[in-house]
């Protein structure tokens, strides 16, 4: 375990040698400078760079106080018996941290609702997360990106930018498993909320209207080139909620179990199944087994708003159900040749990666 961190930790300082990178290990043994990841955010300066090793420990909250960009290996990594960097809560109101991004961890809950400080331009991608709640005021937590990420949720309010402007969500993969009609995932879209290319599965059962809730709260708000699937028993629509001007351009819906009304706006495409390449609904939404790119003659081929496909890749995105993070380079094979060996000698590795998807 030490080993590979150190070889990430080298990979990411040759790749970010303008910005001091903080290496965080709270496994036992660990000769990493820190444990906590709050002493390195305490530590660092605007603009560096954390990188948490995996862990079968958690490393607790967050409190950002400044612009940083934390990394994990990704949520579900082939190497480290499939161990990540686990966060309970990162909390952005401790200071002024507008510009800082969140990729590659698994994540309780991400909260820009400071009532004082401002935290624009905040992207959160390649993680594995709960929740996301916004800010209660219009100046303090806009253009939030959220991307690329696996959101599974049992409860309300998956995502709530609440007041805050400009919050785009694509591109991913998101999982409602509860199965009680009022839980919505989807709380106060606005009107310049932009929700597009994603993939939303509810297990949600019907009320006795057979209707669900997944939106709530909503105004004016842009809802296209999704796809969304329903398993649950005895569902006909989402109409549940208290929406006004929610615009469904361009979406698919689906349900495994029950017939679907036809979904309300333009160029919808009703309870149609999307014919993924592969993909059980039984299973997790993240699934390894699953692959969600579209077969060929699909109905979501080319039936987006641009033209492009319906879904996470839509526009080549780069998703990962890993969890990769986009800009860095990930471990396949990390062999050690002479495990054994006294102070001053040569330690034989061989490291294999992934380039990364922005090359």
């Amino acid at each position: 375990m030490k080993k590979i961190s150190l070889s990430i930790a080298l990979l990411i300082s040759a790749i970010f040698s303008a910005q001091t990178v903080y290496t965080v290990d709270n496994n036992e043994g660990s000769a990493a400078a820190y444990s906590s990841v709050q002493a390195a955010v305490d530590d660092a300066s605007a603009g560096d760079i954390i990188y948490i090793q995996p862990s079968p420990n958690s490393y607790g909250n967050i409190q950002m106080s400044k612009p940083l960009t934390i990394y994990g290996i990704g949520h579900n990594p082939e190497l480290n018996n499939g161990l990540d960097a686990t966060i309970s809560q990162i909390y952005f109101n401790m200071g002024n941290a507008s510009g800082s991004k969140i990729s590659g961890l698994n994540i309780n809950g991400i909260y820009l609702n400071s009532s004082t400080h401002i935290n624009h331009n905040v992207v959160i991608t390649n993680n594995k997360i709960n929740q996301i709640i916004g800010s209660s005021l219009t100046t303090l937590a806009n253009n939030a990106i959220i991307s690329g990420n696996y959101i599974r949720h049992n409860s309300f309010n998956a995502i709530d930018p609440n007041s805050s402007q400009n919050w785009i969500i694509s591109n991913n993969i998101m999982e409602q498993y509860h199965t009680a009609s009022t839980y919505s995932l989807f709380n106060r879209f606005n009107v310049s909320t932009t929700f597009t290319n994603n993939v939303v599965l509810t297990r949600q059962n019907g009320d006795a209207n057979q209707s669900i809730k997944m939106f709530d709260n909503c105004n004016g708000a842009l809802i296209s080139n999704n796809i969304f699937l329903f398993t649950g028993n005895n569902v006909a629509n989402m109409d549940l909620g208290t929406n006004s001007g929610l615009d469904f351009q361009n979406n698919l819906t689906y349900s495994y179990n029950t017939t679907l009304d036809p979904l309300s706006g333009s160029n919808n495409i009703d309870d149609t199944n999307p014919q993924f390449i592969a993909f059980d609904q039984n299973a997790a939404l993240n699934s390894l087994s699953n692959d969600f790119e579209i077969q060929p003659g699909s109905p979501a081929t080319a039936a987006g708003t641009d033209g492009n496909d319906l879904g996470i890749f839509n526009g080549n995105f780069p998703f990962s159900l890993r969890g990769y993070p986009t800009e860095l380079p990930y471990l396949t094979d990390f062999v050690i040749y002479n495990n054994i060996i006294s102070a001053g000698e040569t330690l034989n590795v061989n490291v294999k990666a992934n380039a990364n998807l922005t090359d």
